[in-house]
């Protein structure tokens, strides 16, 4: 594998948690009262949370400058209402795309009785990109992982900055990833068990940016690996 020399490594010990009634949250990068020299917004994504909400309790989204924001149920199922709309329910296997500005307040909900529900919230500053109006209520975007060995692109919104792919693999099964963009950036987060990435070792929840990366190899290294790729504007 080539080694990327632009690189740096996001460390799920290391990742600041935030936790309230009902809900926590594991922070990438700097978010809200949360601020280090090292946890930077990368290119046009600003944010990249891992949070749980335990069963029937809600957390409230806002954002204070327009953006788009991606949910990625990863175990169970969200529900998410704006306010004055019927609300969306988005499963494992979807991607929720939404276009939020500081006025636009939603609710994510846990439906579930007895289970906690896990997801992943995403932020990607694209004002400059995007020309969708602003009234879209959203974008559900299906994916199947039963079709292993591969990265699936998961496409939102015409235009936008950033686009995601995911991909379910097998023990010692190897991939590469090449961006469309030559002067594009590659996030890679591990959603679940373990990755060689540019000769880098990853485990669950690890992640690893590399800048002008137009090729990521990786190499999977256990049975059911999960690897969610972010192709990235420099912002």
């Amino acid at each position: 594998m080539v080694i990327q020399t632009n690189a740096q490594i996001y460390l799920e010990s290391l990742r600041r948690h935030f936790q309230a009634e009902g809900f926590q949250s594991f922070r990438t990068f700097n978010f809200e009262e949360y601020r280090a020299d090292d946890r930077e917004a990368f290119g046009t994504l600003e944010v990249l949370n891992d949070e749980t909400l335990l069963p029937e309790c809600n957390h409230e989204l806002r954002v204070e400058q327009f953006c788009q924001v991606i949910l990625l149920p990863i175990v169970g199922a969200i529900e998410v209402e704006e306010k004055g709309r019927e609300p969306k329910f988005v499963n494992s296997g979807e991607a929720l795309f939404l276009l939020v500005s500081p006025e636009k307040h939603y609710t994510i909900t846990n439906p579930y009785p007895d289970e906690a529900i896990n997801y992943l919230q995403i932020r990607i500053n694209d004002n400059p990109f995007l020309s969708t109006p602003m009234s879209s209520s959203g974008i559900i975007v299906p994916f199947d992982l039963s079709e292993k060995n591969v990265l699936l692109p998961v496409r939102g919104y015409n235009g936008s900055s950033a686009h995601l792919f995911i991909g379910q693999y097998d023990g010692r099964e190897e991939g590469i990833f090449t961006s469309w963009n030559a002067e594009h950036s590659a996030f890679i987060f591990v959603i679940e068990g373990a990755f060689e990435v540019q000769n880098r070792l990853l485990e669950r929840r690890d992640a690893l940016a590399l800048r002008n990366a137009v090729t990521v190899e990786f190499e999977a290294l256990s049975n059911g690996a999960i690897l969610l790729v972010i192709d990235i504007g420099q912002g």
